[in-house]
């Protein structure tokens, strides 16, 4: 028998030494780490090199197994009374969660445990298993929630019936048919886990969901597992002449322990039937999985470099149990040969269209805030206050350096003593202030710059003619400052991003004092001034007010600090640079962040953010001609891990052109809802280069699908494509081949009027159509073909 007979694929290639890996030479004496007991090197040599991958993991497993051993000891040595009994090991099996002082001990187990399930080896999840099992019997109610962890053990073990035997126990423990439909789990007399040989083909519907979340996803995972090992037997896959049945050496895959019995009792011609019913099995089961808890299938297969926190608590069918879940059933999915492949084809049909940060439900800032629609009179209930440095003269830089906030990580001008508290600037201009004919534009300053690749946040527009309230204005400096104030606490969601304060900075006189002093009394004499005349800019008054007032709400203070102007020079340059950028908008405008933002970039320089997180050295050995072309007419900045990508995506003014070179993205779902927010709001995103060659056929048509496109994934030839008439306008017609020979990707569902290029079986080679604000590309193209890259060029808006 093959390896992969006695364990999966996963845990068979981790269990030798880790440095070795994957050459697996031949390893006939093996040295155990001495530390976790649970890893195993070829030698001293091979042991000190890996030991910086292992440490943190080996001292964790050490450190919780002293821990172990100590409330252990305790427990063994108390002589016992009225709350615990002595000799509690034989006296307290089965109900060990009840005696409360061997709680302690039941968590440095639990924990001892976990910490194994840090290494993957066959030795470690043993182990662990073992931890566990053993509880389960100290303890049959299982207060810990062992129950949802052991299956997934199991699985990776290979001991699929076992697997499939406890998970049917705990299933139909409380049926009717058995103990009179109530397991009395202080009884000890009474059987536990005592299903053997239960047959794992049989229908699961009628007790599948009484299992939990953990529970029923490796019940999918088994059914899948068994469809996968039993279509290897089906007579119209098999090439071989070996006698019925073949032995699993003749397979690419590894077969499991049930599926090498049951084809065993069978003829070659059964195989089918009980294939296609396999698959009705597991199929339904990912929909019971998806009605349980719609967030799971999705946190399952996204590659994401995070590791989130586990939850304390959670609810059924939340985000909370779907991260819980994730965290005890991944390995196994990840170690069953083929079974992610296979979940992300059939969760395509359960994808859902990607609706973009304002249809957040928790409200969190992702990089870009729609505009705050509501605008409210403010009443007096709710004042900013006057914010002094503790150091005469001190620069707000260097009191507010660049710091990451917020839940995204976004960076921001933080205190340096205080890490709640937020600093924006803020500047109005006016030209012609106090003439016949004055134009007056604001500016502010939400986010900093950081080096090349992170832009600052900048918001400014021309002053409207109107207020907020419809009011007729005539513009002044004035009016400007006191409008870029208001867009400080409008553009950006501060408690989103973890602030409970926000200092607006500004050389405005007249808003610093007007807002902390003059106000008061002008809201308690009814908007009139001392000498009883109407108080100018009443309106935009009124919603600074109104807008302090619901930040107050939100736990949110508003302060204002005069500084002096030299300190305060990129607000004060853009707001008069946006008075020469087209005519005043008559009505009070909410635009979105960033619209009008200006840049730390070279004025007309364009720059191309390619996202290469996969494949970067096989896009600069296949694309090299590519990437020459592109770099003689633009900048290139490049994002190679999860975090570079987040950060400049979510810089500000977003990145204009997004080249996406492989299909790292398409599991990333921060990454690529990011993208899908640029595409949305104005950007070109081209997706092209490797991406076709390493994209399977569930990745493609979620990611399509995400975004809300019909597309799905074609089939893989080579053929003559030829120029649709009409897709591009003269210009480029005269620059891209009419028709040429291409190795591709196809995809189906395209729009006729977005197809560019099409082959032979009406599929669709090069496609560009319009989503949202921005233009969406996609070149099937696998060989980067010189017709190709004309075409890319184009689409990034490079070819002349």
């Amino acid at each position: 028998m093959s390896l992969f007979g006695d364990i999966p694929f996963g845990l068979a290639a981790e269990s030798g030494c880790p440095v070795c890996y994957p050459n697996m030479r031949s390893q006939t004496q093996l040295l155990l780490c001495s530390g976790c007991k649970v890893v195993l090197y070829c030698g001293a040599e091979h042991q000190k090199k890996h030991r910086p991958e292992h440490k943190a993991a080996c001292t964790s497993i050490v450190k919780s197994r002293a821990k172990l051993e100590k409330e252990e000891a305790t427990l063994r040595a108390h002589p016992g009374d009225i709350l615990l009994p002595g000799n509690i090991f034989e006296n307290g099996v089965g109900r060990f969660w009840g005696i409360i002082g061997t709680r302690d001990y039941m968590r440095a187990r639990f924990a001892a445990a976990d910490a194994l399930l840090q290494i993957n080896t066959t030795k470690a999840v043993e182990k662990a298993l073992a931890h566990f099992q053993d509880m389960l019997r100290l303890c049959r109610s299982d207060n810990l929630g062992i129950r949802d962890i052991v299956p997934g053990l199991l699985i990776r073990l290979g001991r699929e019936q076992e697997c499939y035997d406890f998970l049917k126990w705990w299933a139909v423990i409380d049926d009717e048919h058995h103990y009179n439909g109530h397991y009395d789990w202080g009884d000890a007399s009474l059987p536990y886990l005592d299903i053997r040989g239960a047959d794992a083909f049989e229908a699961v519907d009628a007790f599948a969901s009484c299992l939990s979340l953990s529970q029923l996803v490796i019940l999918a995972l088994l059914k899948l597992r068994l469809y996968l090992d039993i279509e290897c037997y089906d007579p119209q896959y098999m090439d071989f002449g070996s006698p019925w049945p073949p032995t699993p050496t003749d397979f690419m895959r590894p077969i499991g322990e049930i599926a090498q019995k049951r084809v065993g009792m069978i003829t070659s011609s059964g195989v089918p039937e009980i294939s296609e019913l396999l698959k009705d099995q597991y199929q339904a089961l990912i929909g019971m999985v998806h009605k349980k808890n719609p967030f799971f299938w999705e946190a399952l297969v996204d590659t994401s470099e995070d590791t989130p926190s586990l939850p304390s608590m959670y609810s059924p069918g939340s985000v909370e149990e779907a991260t819980l879940a994730v965290y005890q059933c991944k390995k196994a999915w990840e170690e069953s040969y083929d079974a992610i492949i296979m979940i992300e084809s059939e969760i395509v049909e359960l994808t859902e269209v990607y609706e973009g940060p304002a249809a957040a439900s928790d409200g969190v800032n992702t990089g870009e805030v729609a505009a705050t629609s509501e605008r409210r009179r403010g009443s007096g209930r709710a004042f900013p206050s006057k914010f002094f440095a503790s150091i005469a003269h001190t620069r707000p830089d260097k009191l507010f350096p660049p710091s990451l906030a917020g839940k995204d990580r976004i960076y921001h001008f933080v205190h340096r003593n205080d890490q709640k508290k937020a600093l924006a600037y803020a500047d109005g201009a006016c030209s012609d202030n106090g003439q016949q004919s004055p134009q007056a534009a604001w500016a502010a300053v939400l986010r900093p710059p950081i080096g090349d690749n992170i832009h600052p946040c900048i918001v400014s527009g021309r002053l409207e003619l109107k207020g907020p309230f419809g009011d007729e204005s005539v513009a002044t400096s004035n009016r400007a400052e006191l409008r870029a104030a208001i867009a400080v606490l409008r553009r950006n969601d501060w408690r989103a991003d973890g602030f409970t304060s926000v200092v607006i900075a500004t050389d405005s006189s007249y808003l610093v004092d007007g807002a902390t002093e003059w106000v008061r009394n002008w809201v308690r004499n009814g908007w009139k001034t001392r000498a009883g005349g109407s108080v100018k800019n009443q309106d935009l008054w009124e919603l600074f007010l109104g807008e302090v007032e619901k930040c107050r709400e939100t736990g949110l203070e508003v302060e204002l600090w005069k500084i002096p102007r030299e300190m305060n020079e990129v607000a004060d340059t853009v707001a008069k640079e946006t008075i020469h950028k087209g005519a005043a908008p008559t009505d009070f405008e909410n635009m979105r962040l960033g619209s009008s933002a200006v840049s730390a970039r070279t004025p007309g320089e364009p720059r191309v953010l390619c996202l290469c997180l996969e494949y970067e050295s096989m896009f600069n050995d296949i694309y090299a001609s590519l990437i020459s072309r592109i770099t003689a007419k633009a900048k290139i900045d490049r994002a190679t891990t999860q975090k570079a990508a987040l950060d400049m995506l979510t810089q500000n003014p977003p990145p204009s052109i997004i080249f996406v070179t492989d299909a790292g993205v398409v599991n990333l779902m921060k990454v690529w809802e990011r993208i899908i927010d640029c595409l949305r709001g104005g950007s070109t995103v081209v997706l092209a280069a490797c991406f076709s060659s390493f994209v399977n056929a569930g990745q493609f048509n979620r990611c399509f699908g995400k975004i809300g496109l019909p597309w799905k994934r074609g089939d893989y030839y080579r053929t003559n494509v030829s120029l649709r008439p009409r897709a591009v306008d003269d210009r480029l017609k005269e620059q891209l081949l009419p028709a040429y020979s291409q190795k591709a990707l196809y995809v189906k569902g395209v729009a006729r009027s977005d197809v560019w290029y099409a082959g032979e079986k009406d599929e669709v080679a090069v496609a560009f159509t319009k989503v949202g604000n921005g233009m969406l590309g996609y070149v099937g193209d696998v060989n980067g073909e010189d017709g190709s890259e004309a075409v890319v060029l184009a689409m990034l808006g490079l070819l002349n």
